[in-house]
């Protein structure tokens, strides 16, 4: 009952005014890693990707930055890439929040929202898209959700399940 609940709460919020439907191409973007470096999507092609566009000053954000975190660390290993895309503008508050919140998946800087949050249409935080192998969203969220309850990791096992079972991986 748990697990269903969590699954529903997820499902409850895919698609509540999100900008891309699934099944659209998600825009290519190279955005500056926090701990360094770049990061392309492109560069991820053949991976499942759930992409959360978020900032600090954002209190649904904050709030579900634990359960991401807690997805990251269970389903990394099993090949889901959970990115981050802050809008936050400053840098260096962004780093300290990001240490002292424990965060370790990817932290992408998109400060202001101008360059990919725009390209993707987003129209709030935290808004979060789940991409395909392809680069064709699969799924997208508006507002926060909880990504480590049992049903979300089952849903998101059977993502990843579907994709080692295809042939074009």
């Amino acid at each position: 009952m748990l697990a269903a609940t969590g699954l529903l709460f997820v499902a409850r919020e895919a698609r509540r005014g999100a900008s891309l439907s699934p099944g659209s191409r998600a825009p290519d973007f190279r955005l500056p890693v926090l701990a360094g470096g770049e990061q392309e999507l492109a560069a991820l092609r053949g991976r499942l990707v759930l992409v959360n566009f978020w900032a600090t000053w954002c209190p649904p954000c904050v709030a579900e930055l634990p359960s991401l975190e807690r997805l990251h660390r269970s389903l990394g290993p099993e090949g889901l890439v959970v990115l981050g895309v802050s809008v936050d503008e400053d840098e260096s508050a962004l780093r300290r929040f990001v240490r002292e919140h424990g965060l370790t998946f990817p932290m992408l800087r998109d400060p202001g929202g101008r360059g990919t949050a725009a390209a993707y249409g987003i129209g709030g935080y935290p808004e979060t898209l789940i991409v395909g192998p392809d680069g064709v969203v699969l799924e997208s969220y508006r507002g926060p959700a909880q990504w480590d309850t049992p049903g979300a990791l089952a849903h998101l096992r059977g993502r990843l399940a579907s994709l080692s079972a295809s042939p074009t991986r």
